[in-house]
């Protein structure tokens, strides 16, 4: 009889493999999970890229304003003003829409919007000036398709802790510094005088320097004010390039390097991670 109560109370416990799957076992254990871990892991399950119909449509707007203010001739002016406007209205919806969480909770979308509208404006007047004859088509393609790039980079790089942060980090990084090149080289392009030159440095250097030292959690107003200082920093190198005799490639070249390094090491500063190595290599 001894055995046989043994042997009833023995199956009547669950195995290794139910304690795996049974969650009430673990509920009824008193074993829960943390609600930040699953948080976590959901943030880090998500794809890395969330296509919405607003997205679509959004990046097919914008090759058509392109490819018509690219190959209507005369020119459109407005189409390329028309575009930016659409892209600053449209995206932070996207933004929204896409992730919902950050957003829904308090944070701004305003520091997600400077580069893509920056791009809308800056890019297809950049190719006008500087692309001839049938290249027009391919260099077109590769800016809708860098702008698209832009749009699911912002995205993915609102929280910190998905997986696609790193990669879509970079991506933003390389299209806020293909944007500050061509907006420094439209500065002489169009022959602008050095007043305004270094006054639309200083703004284009600023907008794009919020997109680049964000980070996380850190004071909306003190980012604010570290890009002011990269702003401040290429308007005082684009006067000061005004009385070298640099090409105009190479001009831009050396605005974008000061670009590079002054909000890198801002951004180093902001994140306490600036050391002495750290300083060495955006010095070398």
């Amino acid at each position: 009889m001894t055995t046989d109560r043994e042997h009833r109370a023995t199956s009547e416990l669950p195995s290794a493999s139910s304690l795996a799957t049974d969650d009430s076992w673990r509920v009824n254990s008193g074993t829960t999970s943390d609600p930040n871990t699953e948080k976590l892991a959901t943030i880090r399950r998500s794809p890395r890229v969330v296509l919405t119909a607003q997205l679509c449509t959004l990046v097919t707007i914008e090759a058509i304003v392109f490819f018509a203010f690219l190959l209507i001739e005369p020119t459109p002016r407005w189409l390329v003003l028309f575009g930016a406007i659409v892209v600053a209205l449209s995206f932070e919806e996207v933004l929204r829409n896409s992730i919902r969480e950050p957003f829904a909770s308090g944070a701004d979308t305003m520091p997600y919007l400077f580069l893509p509208t920056l791009y809308a404006l800056v890019m297809p007047v950049f190719v006008e000036h500087t692309v001839d004859g049938w290249w027009v088509l391919v260099i077109g393609a590769a800016l809708v398709a860098g702008f698209a790039a832009v749009l699911a980079a912002e995205i993915g790089s609102v929280r910190m802790h998905a997986r696609a942060y790193r990669s879509a980090r970079l991506v933003a990084a390389l299209g806020a510094y293909v944007v500050a090149f061509a907006f420094f080289d439209l500065g002489y392009l169009l022959e602008v005088n050095v007043p305004s030159a270094m006054a639309a440095a200083a703004v284009g250097a600023a907008l794009l320097g919020i997109g680049l030292i964000r980070e996380g959690e850190i004071d909306p107003l003190e980012t604010l004010g570290f890009a002011a200082i990269v702003g401040l920093i290429a308007a005082q190198s684009r006067g000061t390039l005004h009385f070298l005799p640099l090409e105009r490639e190479l001009a831009s070249l050396v605005l974008l390097l000061v670009f590079y390094v002054s909000s890198g090491l801002l951004h180093t500063h902001l994140t306490r991670q600036l050391s002495g190595r750290a300083a060495g290599e955006y010095a070398a």
